[in-house]
């Protein structure tokens, strides 16, 4: 940071006598005047990084203290910035003492710090984020002379700038803070010096341009919070010490896994600079495309295009994506369920129910498998039946759809497993699997068979044996019995959709995720 602030503070003829009697107008006096020695524009419309960097804005108050050399009684002067750079003096103006007298100089900015100077725990805006930036100039043993005097401007304070990018899996950054800051030091006016940071550890918000001064100090633990569209991201260190007068800069990616959890920030550079740039991340299940069908979903909502690529990254297989289409195009229950995944593995031998009901527990049921296909609910078949109990015992009647519901591992940022619906299952034959239905007499139908269906991923398929697979699509029947659509494979013969002639035979269920 060490970037110096500089005004001309121009004397001449000044009275300022030893015992600190000004002389007025009427001797040989010239007033003392104020002027930046740069000129560089200050960004007004939003918070900058360089705020205080270079020059004054408009109308900034900076204080000016004045004593015969080595007296130390200072008499105090309110300057006021102006345009381009000029320093506009007070009323009455500073003058030299009479005769051969030198006098000291000091000068400070904000012109309100006092023995103690706290910074803003709000540094978004402009003004708080600059009166936060305590600034001190001083010169020694000036002799009296024409030409304007030079103050130096050094910063008291360290400066954060944190540069933030929205990477994999997160749209937008909403705010960031530094952790752990003890906002107060002491300050001695005359010399300069800051004592050590106190008070209690607080939070300092930065500007929109991630940018804060905090009192030197040295923080251990959380030192940023960085709120994101998809929560909050912590970043760490380990006994950093911030020092007076320099600028650390940090430049971070926040990806999705770094929400909800603490990166440790390490490998400062020797100008104060580090890059928080995470290893490569894999794809996640948020931004999943149609190019990934056929890929496998982990515990952790990643994506890995094969079992090698998630063996080589330590990973539990939980699923295979079969679709990735339109916002609701996966399952119509409600939320635009985008994606479709089917778990790597089935459950065996489940009764669908325990008995017969005289009823149909979902409100729609279909007569022929073309109707059952139009069926996408599957996630709201699956909370209904799941939660049906026997009229007379209040028992659960349906095993299937329990089943489903509490498969392993949960996968966060999906819909929780279900028993997909025969829509869905068409879906997954169909589109993913590529195959074509064809009519039969009974109104079912008939279709290729599917063993090698998982071939892609490397696992092997759940359907290489001759089962029975359950579907959470009632089918009408006229004595309405409520059966059930169900699918039977073999490796022997095609595919049938037929209805389930009783539901306390063992069949498998192969568990459905959205996302």
């Amino acid at each position: 940071m060490n970037i110096k602030h500089f005004f001309l503070l121009a004397v001449a003829s000044v009275a300022f006598a030893a015992c600190s009697q000004l002389e007025g107008p009427g001797g040989n006096i010239t007033p003392v005047a104020l002027k930046y020695s740069t000129v560089e524009a200050v960004e007004k419309s939003k918070a900058a990084q360089n705020l205080n960097e270079g020059t004054f804005a408009s109308g900034e108050s900076v204080k000016v203290r004045i004593s015969n050399t080595g007296a130390g009684e200072w008499t105090d002067y309110d300057f006021t910035t102006g345009d381009a750079g000029a320093m506009i003096a007070p009323t009455p103006a500073p003058y030299y003492p009479a005769g051969e007298q030198n006098i000291d100089i000091v000068a400070f900015y904000p012109a309100s710090a006092g023995t103690s100077f706290t910074v803003a725990a709000d540094q978004t805006a402009d003004a708080s984020y600059k009166s936060s930036d305590l600034m001190f100039a001083s010169v020694a043993n000036q002799a009296k002379q024409a030409a304007p005097v030079e103050l130096a401007f050094s910063h008291r304070m360290a400066k954060l700038n944190v540069n933030i990018t929205a990477g994999q899996g997160v749209t937008s950054i909403t705010g960031v803070s530094i952790l752990n800051v003890k906002p107060t030091v002491s300050f001695d006016q005359a010399a300069g010096v800051v004592g050590s940071a106190s008070g209690d550890a607080t939070s300092i918000a930065m500007s929109n341009n991630g940018a804060a001064v905090i009192p030197p100090q040295t923080i251990n633990g959380g030192l940023l919070s960085i709120v994101t569209d998809k929560g909050t991201a912590t970043y760490s260190v380990e006994s950093k010490a911030f020092d007076a007068g320099h600028l650390y800069t940090l430049n971070i990616t926040v990806n999705l896994r770094a929400v909800g959890s603490t990166t440790e920030i390490t490998g400062w550079t020797s100008e104060g600079t580090v890059n928080v740039y995470p290893v490569e991340e894999p794809l996640t299940i948020f931004n999943a495309t149609a190019d990934h069908v056929g890929w496998v979903i982990t515990s952790d909502g990643c994506v890995y295009e094969n079992k090698a690529a998630v063996d080589a990254a330590g990973k539990m297989a939980a699923a295979m994506i079969i679709h990735v289409g339109a916002a609701g195009s996966a399952d119509a229950s409600g939320a635009g369920y985008r994606g479709l995944a089917v778990a790597i593995s089935d459950i065996d031998s489940k009764n669908f129910g325990f008995d017969y009901s005289s009823s149909y527990c979902l409100p729609l049921h279909y007569a022929t498998w073309s109707d059952a296909k139009t069926d996408m609910k599957g996630i709201q078949n699956t909370q209904v039946l799941a939660s049906h109990t026997h009229n007379s015992d209040g028992s659960k009647l349906h095993m299937a759809a329990q089943s489903a519901v509490s498969h392993t591992p949960v996968v966060a940022g999906t819909s929780g497993w279900f028993l997909g619906s025969a829509g869905q299952w068409d879906i997954f034959l169909t589109g993913f699997c590529g195959l074509t239905w064809s009519g039969d007499s009974t109104n079912n139908g008939r279709i290729e068979k599917v063993d090698a269906k998982y071939a892609v991923t490397g696992y092997p398929s759940p359907m290489i044996d001759e089962a029975q697979y359950w579907t959470s699509t009632e089918k009408t029947d006229d004595n309405q019995t409520h059966l059930q659509w169900t699918l039977y494979f073999s490796p022997y013969e095609s595919g049938i959709a037929a209805m389930a002639n009783t539901k306390i035979t063992g069949g498998k269920v192969l568990p459905f995720l959205a996302f």
